[in-house]
């Protein structure tokens, strides 16, 4: 009787095995098998899957997100990205042989992670898109949706990354009252602990801000994460993406808000500099993708 596939990677044990398969199935050496296991691990410290079986598009989208903001912030060569891309696409493809599923490979120039120029590519996410994930959260009534309810308007109002709108501490929100921008280092999850202003425009930005800082000390909140570890919100957020673009013909993606928020600024007059140092990017040519 032949031994059913192994298609589980629950932690890091399982996660080597199935990577050993999936590179021996493709008669691949052990540099790709490496990749895979590091890949697969990934997917589930990120997104929270734990078996082939789960992956989706969505996960997929997710697990590119992952690879996009490493490039973006000097933690990810563009080769080493590429690399991590074909253990993805082996990953898809053997997940489309063994459990019979359809899944579209990857594109590295589609994902804008090949060694090629920096192009913009419109990947934001609509104001009806948005609100619509708004209203899906709100429609949920516990605390985690609420929680996630403003980060999802911190990241599209500041241009903040996900884990820096949940990060975010109450007393740098406290500050920002006092000093007109919103002053962010390591302590609000930046990457790589490295700071950085953006500047607090309108009068929708402070009202979010109050209403967050409210929510925090009313829930006696210190960041917008209402669980014991911030990783625990983090995939609930990405959970809750999951879901929400599976019941729904809307498609959204956290760092869409990165990016609407970018359009936003440059159609204001803001320079990509400017825009360039709010995002958090070390290199000008990074926005280009962002905003023409």
């Amino acid at each position: 009787m032949k031994a059913p596939v192994q298609t589980n990677f629950k932690n890091t044990h399982s996660a080597s095995y199935l990577a050993r398969d999936i590179a021996q199935y493709f008669n691949k050496g052990s540099a790709i098998e490496s990749k895979i296991e590091t890949t697969l691990n990934t997917l589930r410290e990120t997104t929270g899957v734990r078996g082939l079986k789960q992956i989706d598009s969505q996960i997929i989208e997710a697990y590119v997100s992952v690879l996009q903001d490493k490039v973006e912030n000097s933690e990810l060569s563009r080769h080493t990205a590429e690399t991590y891309v074909s253990a993805l696409n082996r990953i898809i493809e053997y997940t489309n042989t063994h459990l019979n599923k359809n899944l579209e490979t990857v594109s590295q120039k589609e994902a804008q992670l090949s060694r090629g120029s920096f192009e913009y590519k419109d990947r934001s996410v609509s104001a009806n898109t948005h609100n619509s994930f708004l209203s899906f959260l709100q429609e949920k009534n516990d605390i985690k949706s609420q929680s996630l309810q403003f980060s999802v308007m911190l990241q599209r109002e500041f241009g903040l990354r996900l884990r820096e709108s949940l990060a975010i501490k109450q007393t740098t929100i406290q500050q920002a009252f006092k000093n007109g921008y919103l002053h962010l280092t390591g302590q609000d999850g930046t990457k790589n602990g490295r700071s950085r202003d953006i500047p607090i425009r309108t009068e929708a930005q402070k009202e979010l801000l109050k209403s967050i800082l409210d929510f925090q000390k009313e829930n006696n909140l210190k960041s917008l994460a209402p669980t014991t570890h911030l990783r625990e919100q983090y995939s609930f957020a990405k959970n809750a993406q999951n879901i929400f673009n599976k019941t729904h013909d809307e498609y959204y993606h956290f760092h869409g808000e990165r990016h609407a928020y970018a359009q936003q600024r440059i159609s204001e007059g803001a320079d990509r500099l400017t825009v360039s140092n709010e995002l958090g990017h070390n290199r000008q040519e990074v926005t280009r993708v962002y905003a023409k």
